[in-house]
């Protein structure tokens, strides 16, 4: 389906976690792609992420290889997209947008899911097996403390997505939209040339309840 040569046929969802990429995973898979599945438990994914931070894009070329398509990190909330636009020049690069302060909650409402230890929410998603997510955030993001350094992560998160909006202007292979707001495959569909399915737009992962609040260092 794809070309390895110039990405012919391939899509990269450059969008942070908790943006609707386990969405539009299921979306993809449903119109046709073979979807590299991005999960903080996945060993391929943990492998991904620990490549990306070493900075060894000749192994993630290989196993890009193997897929169509591929969403989450290190697809997502990295630098990675300046390297797979010259990599991939004929690839389409989607880009899921969430506002900050959901988005924000959502992924910590993920974290403490590791283990509901919310004082330490790395410590927890380490533990649990999140270890690509871990260095990730930590090396890559510059967060140690997503409690501590709410500041610092949304700022990431926004000049990262003006970033990618701004390398990609006026790029016809290149589409963002917002799933919170857009459940529906009319334009996923148009700029991927693919008929619209007779199914509902998947729904995964929906967010719940507010974000844990930083707890204060006794002792």
């Amino acid at each position: 389906m794809s070309d390895e040569t110039t990405g012919r046929g391939k899509v990269f969802c450059l969008g942070f976690p908790k943006t609707g990429t386990t969405s539009l995973e299921t979306a993809l898979q449903q119109l046709g792609y073979k979807v590299c599945r991005g999960a903080s438990g996945n060993n391929h994914s943990n492998f991904l992420m620990a490549l990306q931070v070493l900075g060894d894009t000749d192994e993630i070329a290989r196993v890009i290889r193997h897929f169509d398509a591929f969403a989450d990190m290190p697809f997502g909330g990295t630098d990675l997209y300046l390297w797979l636009s010259r990599r991939y020049p004929e690839a389409r690069f989607v880009l899921t947008l969430r506002a900050p302060e959901p988005w924000y909650t959502s992924l910590m409402n993920q974290l403490a899911k590791a283990g509901g230890n919310t004082a330490a929410p790395l410590e927890t998603l380490h533990a649990a097996g999140g270890y690509g997510a871990t260095m990730t955030i930590s090396r890559v993001w510059g967060i140690t403390d997503p409690l501590a350094q709410k500041d610092a992560l949304l700022r990431y998160y926004h000049d990262l997505n003006a970033a990618i909006l701004a390398h990609f202007d006026g790029c016809a292979n290149f589409h963002a939209f917002n799933l919170t707001e857009e459940r529906d495959w009319t334009s996923l569909c148009r700029f991927l040339d693919k008929p619209v399915p007779d199914l509902p737009f998947p729904h995964e992962n929906p967010g719940r309840g507010k974000a844990p609040r930083a707890v204060p260092q006794t002792g």
